[in-house]
């Protein structure tokens, strides 16, 4: 049985949570599936962008707590579990941000624990009006994970990181554009065609730049300036000799400045 779908759209690969019976939470067989899909899509020339969406009226709610084993059968068991599940779900989120193509989480419904890591670590989060965000992990007795540590202050600030995991605190989809988690806010009715018309426009816009400011803004704010401001000219330097920049300089050239530019629009 597939707990995930890669559809190919409009130049964008879907990646689809199909276990809505469960709110999309994924078993272990589901992550690894998961895993696949995307480094199909990195490895796929025509596929410009990314798109994590689930189905069934929620975005992911994390791991699925049935395939614990029953604490009767020892510890041991439980660890296990832990340990090779995290293994996968940290190679996913790793994937997520180190993955050469734009990345759009499309949040309809609960991103909750790896769920919402998987929204924080995507290079654009939209959402419908019924999208909810939160930790769940204390609520279950388990340290946070899933890369905030690394991505929820960033994203968020500090303090407001400290409330949201401390506190357990839920977001609808309004606190979490105002947050900075979200985007874009959509009404539920309006929800697929915005995501359709902002996956073709990711799409189709230069795939080789933006991976340049991905990579670029995941480690810029850990380099000095020095460091940082030679890495960009690297950027430049790779970007000048790719035949992308040619046409779009002949272009623009052309018609004195007037060409019309690729955009991704944020409607």
């Amino acid at each position: 049985m597939s707990r995930v779908r890669l559809e190919r759209r409009g130049g964008a690969g879907r990646i689809v949570f199909a276990m809505p019976e469960a709110a999309n939470a994924l078993t272990g067989a589901g992550v690894r599936e998961l895993l696949d899909a995307l480094n199909e899509c990195e490895a796929d020339p025509e596929i410009g962008a990314v798109v994590l969406e689930g189905e069934g009226g929620a975005f992911c709610a994390g791991f699925n707590l049935k395939e614990i084993p029953p604490l009767e059968g020892g510890i041991e068991a439980v660890a296990a579990h832990f340990r090779e599940l995290a293994m996968w779900w940290h190679l996913v989120l790793h994937r997520i941000v180190r993955i050469g193509k734009p990345v759009l989480a499309a949040v309809d419904g609960a991103a909750a624990g790896s769920g919402l890591g998987m929204a924080l670590c995507s290079d654009l989060v939209v959402c419908s009006d019924r999208a909810r965000f939160l930790c769940a992990w204390h609520t279950i007795g388990l340290a946070n994970d899933a890369t905030t540590s690394y991505s929820l202050a960033k994203i968020v600030g500090f303090r407001r990181a400290q409330e949201m995991m401390i506190t357990n605190r839920t977001l609808d989809a309004e606190e979490a554009l105002d947050w900075g988690i979200a985007n874009r806010v959509y009404p539920e009715a309006e929800f697929a065609a915005r995501v359709d018309e902002i996956a073709g426009d990711l799409a189709a816009a230069p795939t080789h730049l933006q991976a340049m400011a991905k990579e670029g803004f995941h480690a810029g704010w850990r380099r000095p300036v020095e460091e940082a401001t030679e890495y960009e000219i690297g950027n430049v330097m790779q970007s000048v000799a790719h035949p992308y920049f040619h046409e779009a300089l002949r272009r623009f050239l052309a018609d004195g400045g007037k060409s019309s530019k690729v955009q991704v629009r944020l409607p």
